[in-house]
């Protein structure tokens, strides 16, 4: 018995492959009338609750709002549910973390991001999501 998708989650990031994703999941999202949740982790090295006050975070943050922004009108012009998250840290374990704690039924998730390593098969985050989640994954090249 296959199980029904009823929530989405596509880490975004900004780069071409996380809006590749982000296509696939609206396409499986109109098929299965489910919502969509767009989450950006911003990286920091340790968790800080001071480290959004810093100027540097929060001139990333109102790009990471404004890239979410864009996410949002093209998922909702489709006519699809979309909420948006940032979170900071780790990305592969905090998108592990809350996809678990959120009971997503699927993560839709780009093959590479922006890392400087272009000729990555597969991207640090992606892997280390696919490799330990319990939730199944679906890799977008």
């Amino acid at each position: 018995m296959t199980k029904t998708i009823r929530k989405i989650l596509v880490p975004l990031d900004g780069s071409k492959g996380s809006f590749r994703a982000l296509d696939q999941a609206i396409n499986l999202a109109s098929k299965f009338n489910a919502q969509i949740t767009g989450l950006y982790v911003l990286h920091v090295a340790y968790d800080s609750p001071d480290l959004i006050y810093v100027p540097e975070t929060q001139n990333r943050l109102k790009k990471v709002e404004k890239f979410l922004d864009g996410a949002e009108k093209q998922v909702i012009k489709n006519k699809i549910v979309f909420k948006k998250e940032t979170l900071f840290g780790h990305e592969s374990k905090k998108i592990i973390d809350f996809s678990q704690k959120e009971k997503f039924d699927l993560i839709v998730i780009g093959s590479r991001g922006l890392s400087p390593i272009k000729r990555m098969i597969l991207g640090s985050v992606a892997n280390s999501v696919v490799n330990k989640s319990k939730i199944p994954v679906l890799v977008v090249k």
